[in-house]
């Protein structure tokens, strides 16, 4: 059995490290190690980058920011927070420290950072997180898989900011990138404080993946951590962010997170990119998270997107007037293989997708009758982009 119960009015024992501290363009961002959950009986300390809005004045909204795979607290995501007004807090996922102080910015020099206590963060009896396995250790003690710790960094992450006299409590959300949104979507499943969510890539469903990851998730034991086992659960508003050509996750699983979050929060929405890329900085100069976050704090019901496919004809609505609409199909069922493409050799979807503009100030439209697989994606005036979940003609 899988609980995190005994952690959330846990003190995670914070402690702060000036020397590390940024500078330059950064300035402002501190380091701090804190207590995570215990590993193999021994205490952990995680470290982190936490900053704060420069004119902040009582209290601020927050968010806790989870890097991707080989991925460190980045420092460019926790300002573009900050500068929309949210305190961030950004951890190590996997136990790493930097091995000197350091901006830890998009790009950084990878042996900037070690999974070992570099001086001065070494504290007697602790240990650090275990590595990102990629689920391969989904057989050992359910506290000692990396996973398990991840998820225990982000809940205790987030009493850290509830204990922070300039953190609203209520208003402190999650964001996730790659599998820093997988370990989002299980968070949101076991923690509902959060006011807002952004897996960006990552989501449940991932065994019925096209990419190739989802090997990973049909391995024997992993089953316990599918975030979707617990998606009843959510109430939080989620928006599930991705690339609709993604090399890592593709899109029916996202559509499927979605389906199975909406009618939880009247909020939750999908938003699936065109020619997004795959990164950290391609996910985090994304507008949508900060519109959302913003949109959902400031008590705003977000734009809901519908789509309705009867016989050869789709028809389709927005909660505002948007800046147009369009229709991505494939003619074929969606498939992925290794090849090259974008200047990448990567796993990617076979198909390419045929875009048809819709008229914004209509509501039905005839379908491409060679149309196999389609969503319509809504381009609100400001830029924002909404969709409806990816779906098949079967048959």
């Amino acid at each position: 059995m899988i609980s995190f119960n005994s952690l959330f009015n846990t003190d995670p024992e914070a402690e702060y490290f000036p020397e590390y501290d940024c500078n330059g363009e950064y300035k402002g961002i501190k380091a701090l190690t804190y207590r995570g959950a215990d590993y193999k009986g021994k205490p952990t300390r995680i470290f982190a980058h936490i900053g704060f809005p420069e004119s902040a004045e009582g209290s601020v909204p927050a968010v806790v920011l989870i890097h991707g795979g080989g991925g460190h607290p980045d420092d460019e995501w926790i300002k573009r927070w900050n500068a929309e007004g949210y305190a961030a807090i950004a951890m190590s996922t996997d136990g790493y420290f930097p091995a000197r102080p350091v901006n830890l910015y998009e790009g950084a020099d990878v042996s900037d950072m070690v999974r070992e206590f570099s001086d001065p963060f070494y504290k007697e009896g602790h240990t650090i997180l275990p590595a990102n396995m990629h689920m391969s250790d989904s057989d050992i003690t359910v506290t000692d898989q990396w996973i398990y710790q991840a998820v225990a960094a982000v809940i205790l992450a987030v009493n850290l900011l509830r204990a922070d006299e300039g953190v609203d409590p209520c208003k402190i959300g999650i964001c996730g990138i790659s599998w820093g949104a997988v370990v989002a979507s299980v968070a949101v499943g076991y923690d509902p404080r959060f006011a807002f969510a952004v897996p960006i890539y990552g989501s449940g469903y991932l065994a019925c993946g096209l990419s190739g990851l989802d090997r990973i998730f049909k391995a024997p034991g992993v089953q316990k951590w599918f975030p979707e086992r617990r998606f009843h659960k959510v109430k939080t508003p989620v928006l599930w962010l991705c690339w609709n050509d993604d090399c890592c996750f593709s899109i029916n699983s996202n559509s499927m997170s979605y389906l199975d979050t909406k009618d939880n929060n009247i909020n939750t929405r999908l938003s699936m990119l065109q020619d997004m890329g795959h990164s950290h900085s391609c996910a985090y100069t994304a507008r949508e998270s900060y519109w959302f976050a913003n949109e959902i704090l400031s008590g705003r019901t977000v734009p809901e997107v519908t789509a309705e496919y009867i016989g050869n004809t789709v028809r389709y609505s927005c909660g505002v007037k948007p800046g147009s609409v369009r229709l991505f199909y494939i003619t074929e069922e969606m498939s992925y293989t290794r090849r090259e493409k974008y200047g990448l050799h990567n796993t990617f979807m076979e198909q390419e997708w045929q875009i048809t503009y819709l008229d914004p100030e209509h509501t039905r439209a005839k379908l491409p009758g060679n149309a196999k697989g389609k969503y319509i994606e809504f381009t609100l005036e400001n830029g924002i982009v909404l969709t409806t979940p990816y779906s098949e003609f079967k048959g």
